[in-house]
């Protein structure tokens, strides 16, 4: 959801100030009640027409302390698995969540050659030359 612009905010406000009422000003600007009612609660808090959206969101569980604890996991044994390496920290994490943090420090794992397949994977059958 994008916030609504300054501009557009600053002008609610202005409209506030005439006398006009919320349900007015929500049809006028296409928007509903309540944000309307959220722009001028928002400027009376904060003081500010800005939106906070850099504030949304779960916060990072990868604190410095992790961060760091990980970075020395890796130094001391670098063919650690993702499920070592979360065990290993100060409570378990799962190895998506591992996975996700060193992609995030800029650790890639290669495949493992004996791994690979022999031929190229099939997508159905292929078609003879006269057909």
């Amino acid at each position: 959801m994008t916030p609504i612009p300054v501009p557009v905010r600053r002008r609610i406000l202005q409209l506030y100030e005439r006398g006009k009422s919320s349900r007015e000003i929500a049809q006028f600007f296409g928007f509903c009640v309540a944000a309307v009612r959220r722009v001028r609660q928002q400027f009376r808090q904060r003081g500010t027409l800005q939106p906070r959206t850099h504030l949304s969101g779960r916060r990072t569980l990868l604190t410095k302390e992790r961060k760091q604890r990980l970075q020395e996991l890796l130094s001391e044994q670098p063919d650690a698995t993702l499920a070592e390496l979360g065990a290993r920290l100060d409570r378990p994490f799962r190895t998506s969540t591992m996975d996700l943090w060193l992609r995030q420090l800029g650790w890639k794992y290669k495949k493992n050659s004996g791994r690979r397949r022999t031929k190229p994977a099939g997508r159905g059958r292929k078609k003879s030359a006269l057909a």
